[in-house]
């Protein structure tokens, strides 16, 4: 799992040092942020938000597992894109609303969220090297998804669901208290 966390934060920190060396580079982002996820996400009643937020980020994470069987290729490409993205859109946000304010949007939901995404591109990575190696004739790739996909289903979805919840209804009420 180390691996795949390596990818995002660094992916986090080039989002974040290329929005602070070009902040129409954070900017942009921000807005197609805005415009493909937020805007679409965040309207309705905390019930459906939850929902909402959860078919997102599971899709993500689905994404990001089965993109381990082309060699973990786009495990690893998913898991740079998200992390520049959060990163671009961190650097431009705590200019605007202040480090304390980020941690608060964050914190709540992250704690279970970040880990999901995380494991889910080890179980991509793992994949991809399941596929490396049934090509070899060393090893039984399918088995060993299935084997995967049972950690997925078992850790991943709830995680997802945990900070879903937390996000729609939590996070709220925490981002009132610091702003």
């Amino acid at each position: 799992m180390t691996l795949s966390g390596m990818i995002l934060i660094a992916g986090f920190a080039a989002g974040f040092i290329l929005s602070a060396f070009d902040p129409s580079f954070g900017i942009s982002l921000v807005t197609m942020f805005e415009e493909m996820v937020a805007g679409q996400i965040m309207k309705g009643e905390p019930p459906m938000l939850a929902l909402q937020l959860f078919l997102n980020n599971l899709e993500a994470c689905v994404i990001i597992f089965i993109g381990g069987a082309f060699f973990g290729f786009i495990s690893v490409a998913v898991l740079m894109l998200n992390g520049i993205i959060i990163g671009a859109v961190l650097e431009v946000m705590q200019k605007e609303a202040g480090l304390i304010a980020i941690i608060a949007a964050i914190m709540p939901h992250g704690i279970f969220e970040l880990p999901a995404v995380i494991a889910s591109g080890a179980l991509g990575l793992m994949m991809g090297r399941a596929v490396k190696y049934e090509m070899t004739g060393t090893f039984d790739a399918s088995f060993e998804g299935l084997r995967l996909g049972r950690y997925f289903v078992k850790y991943i979805i709830p995680f997802v669901a945990i900070a879903a919840i937390i996000e729609a209804f939590i996070t709220p009420a925490v981002l009132q208290l610091v702003t």
